[in-house]
């Protein structure tokens, strides 16, 4: 299952509703006069044309933004790489307080246009970090977000799973990625079909941080977290997850624990996120 970052779609169109006040705040947030008019430009073409499917990279203008120091940020018009701007204010891609021991390894599975990883990275500037997008548009993005990062970072184009497999996936197109809609169905539907090569979960994180524990990692897989966590094993060398889940809200803290976490959920009016750490 594809990972990317935005809710199903239901929760996606309550977001869009909250924060359809914020355009305001879009342009705040901007740094320069320059930036500011390519964002309003931007919005102005979202309220009134839409927004578009699957934008390509090609199409994605930069701006400055502010909690990034002023560096740019790639976005694509027509596209809801805004509102993934937006969620970096929201702080809900943060660790939890709990975790207070020290940060060197942070991975997110489902990493879009590398906005919360750059975040992460400011937030964390000790820490390298490993991001996997299956998207290949929101790669390439990301890669741009990204490069100021050089050898901190590392970014794998790849569908995450619990074990190497070729998944077979019906799907629908999305501006945040790959929407994946369940596997693939019998004939006769006229749901889009693909076959995607998905890589273990363990083997990645092993050869980004050796035998050092990851010790944040994010989970933005829409559905696909629930199968990830039914066979946990990969979790091992994980200190603490955080997993962003809009469905099987009752059993997210059970197959946290056992797995050996002590887990916890935060919902939210979209959707919540459930929380493992390790113990000490």
């Amino acid at each position: 299952m594809v990972g990317t970052l935005a809710p199903p779609a239901a929760a996606r169109r309550a977001w869009r509703r909250i924060h359809s006040l914020r355009y305001r705040e879009s342009i705040a947030r901007l740094s320069g006069l320059g930036s500011k008019a390519t964002m309003t430009r931007m919005l102005t073409e979202e309220a009134f044309l839409g927004e578009r499917h699957q934008p390509a990279a090609d199409t994605a203008v930069p701006v400055r933004v502010r909690e990034f120091g002023g560096k740019v940020v790639w976005l694509r018009p027509r596209s809801t790489d805004r509102l993934a701007l937006e969620f970096v204010d929201l702080e809900n891609h943060l660790p939890p307080a709990e975790l207070t021991s020290p940060v060197r390894h942070i991975a997110v599975f489902g990493a879009n246009i590398g906005l919360l990883m750059a975040d992460l990275a400011r937030r964390y500037p000790q820490a390298r970090l490993l991001g996997v997008e299956a998207d290949h548009d929101n790669v390439l993005l990301a890669r741009r977000n990204l490069a100021h990062l050089g050898g901190r970072c590392v970014l794998e184009e790849a569908a995450i799973w619990y074990r190497d497999e070729t998944l077979t996936l019906s799907w629908e197109l999305d501006a945040w990625g790959q929407i994946v809609t369940g596997p693939a169905p019998g004939n006769g539907s006229a749901a889009m079909v693909r076959h995607i090569d998905a890589v273990d979960a363990a083997n990645l994180l092993a050869a980004f941080t050796g035998p050092a524990p990851v010790d944040y990692l994010l989970v933005n897989i829409e559905s696909a977290w629930y199968e990830m966590l039914r066979h946990g094993q990969w979790t091992a060398n994980v200190r603490c997850i955080k997993i962003e889940i809009t469905d099987h809200y009752d059993e997210a803290v059970p197959l946290l624990e056992t797995l050996g976490y002590q887990a916890q959920l935060d919902r939210l009016d979209w959707g919540a996120f459930a929380i493992g750490i390790r113990p000490s």
